[in-house]
């Protein structure tokens, strides 16, 4: 059976980001090989992937990419890499008349075989238009047509198009696009679910991201991270405890085909049984580190319009803390569906009319004397000097005998 060719480029930098790209691969297909580009992963990584592709009919190839001039060209965004430009070498390296390429900051979710049963006579290159420019695509997935990159010397086309415009075109995205303009044929977008477009569609206001995004949620096999990664400390975009699944999934795992995609990573880790929210505009808020102390099986998610004190941002050394600076609409839809009751303890305004957001679910809103902004709709108003008042309602509220 011919094997699923899959490439991926990286410096040794993103080798654990590769390793959970091919975990999510592996956790859903078999019969693979797997070209990793490179010039500095260590020869043993290889080694142990072998190994631990083997009982998945599988593979892996090391392909080195030193002594070019890749390092010198124009990269538009500062977490890429030059690693980004190893892709110009598929045809050199690549054996098979196709392959898929995909970038490191990517996990798959599903069965891509029928991605390799398409059609591919004469299209050089098959991808998902960029949510941002219509007329473009993203180059961080592609099916690519190899033998027809051979045949038309797409390696030197590539190399002398981004020494004449890597200054001015958006790395090596732009240059794909300039050579295969009105070439390239459209995939679903659910091949490459940019969720990056999360952040990107609040500073563009493009609003019907919000909504026609959420009709993907559920079938997109390709959940790519563009924009802020879902490693970063801090993270507003969608997927971020999916990414972290792949991450920690064990080989054994994979391979016995034990992993619990429904929990995901709930299944691995001591996750929090309730929920939380925090709306502010200030950093003066109530007992707040009195209150995640008392309620470790409480998660507490802390957003505002802007950034963050390093008061609150240090709260992140608590486990069941997280903060969202500069919050997006889709942050504010996630964390109003997850949360069991709502904490209006900031003092100061309140933002984003969210009592009366919170109100409008049925949700408890508890709040003390000295934060109250809305005394009609607040379930519970706790004398401030009486913090230890307020845990107790919250358990009362959370029905939990023996907190």
């Amino acid at each position: 059976m011919t094997k699923k060719v899959i490439v991926l480029g990286a410096d040794n930098g993103y080798q654990d980001k590769v390793e959970t790209t091919i975990k999510s691969i592996c956790a859903h297909n078999r019969n693979l090989k797997f070209y990793v580009f490179n010039d500095d992963i260590s020869s043993e990584w290889f080694q142990l992937m072998s190994k631990r592709l083997e009982p998945l009919l599988s593979e892996i190839v090391n392909v080195k990419i030193s002594g070019n001039s890749l390092r010198a060209y124009h990269l538009p965004l500062p977490h890429l890499s030059y690693a980004t430009f190893f892709r110009y070498f598929i045809p050199q390296f690549v054996k098979e008349e196709k392959a898929l390429y995909l970038d490191s900051d990517i996990i798959v979710r599903g069965d891509i075989e029928e991605l390799f049963l398409t059609d591919m006579t004469d299209i050089p290159i098959k991808a998902v238009q960029d949510e941002l420019v219509p007329s473009t695509f993203n180059a961080g997935v592609m099916l690519i047509n190899v033998e027809l990159w051979r045949t038309e010397g797409v390696t030197d086309k590539l190399i002398e198009l981004t020494n004449e415009f890597h200054d001015s075109s958006f790395g090596d995205q732009g240059i794909l696009n300039r050579l295969f303009e009105n070439r390239w044929y459209a995939l679903g977008s659910s091949y490459n679910f940019m969720v990056g477009m999360d952040t990107v569609a609040k500073n563009y206001q493009i609003d019907s991201w919000y909504i026609d995004s959420l009709k993907l949620e559920d079938s997109a096999k390709i959940i790519h991270f563009t924009g802020d990664k879902p490693w970063y400390q801090v993270n507003l975009n969608r997927f971020r405890e999916e990414w972290w699944f792949y991450y920690s999934l064990e080989w054994s795992d994979i391979v016995m085909r034990k992993a619990d995609f429904k929990k995901g990573l709930n299944s691995l880790i001591e996750a929090p049984l309730y929920h939380t929210a925090i709306f502010t505009n200030t950093c003066n808020i109530e007992h707040l580190e009195y209150l995640i102390r008392e309620l470790p099986q409480v998660h507490f998610s802390i957003l505002a319009h802007t950034g963050f004190a390093s008061e609150i941002v240090d709260l992140q050394r608590y486990l069941n803390v997280r903060i969202l600076p500069s919050f997006n609409p889709m942050n504010f839809k996630k964390i109003l569906e997850k949360i069991d009751f709502y904490l209006d303890i900031n003092h100061e305004n309140e933002i984003a009319n969210i009592i009366e957001e919170v109100y409008q679910i049925g949700k408890p809103i508890l709040s003390f004397d000295n934060t109250c902004h809305n005394v009609e709709k607040a379930s519970f108003i706790c004398e401030s000097k009486r913090p230890e008042k307020m845990v107790d309602a919250i358990k009362e509220v959370l029905n939990v005998a023996g907190y």
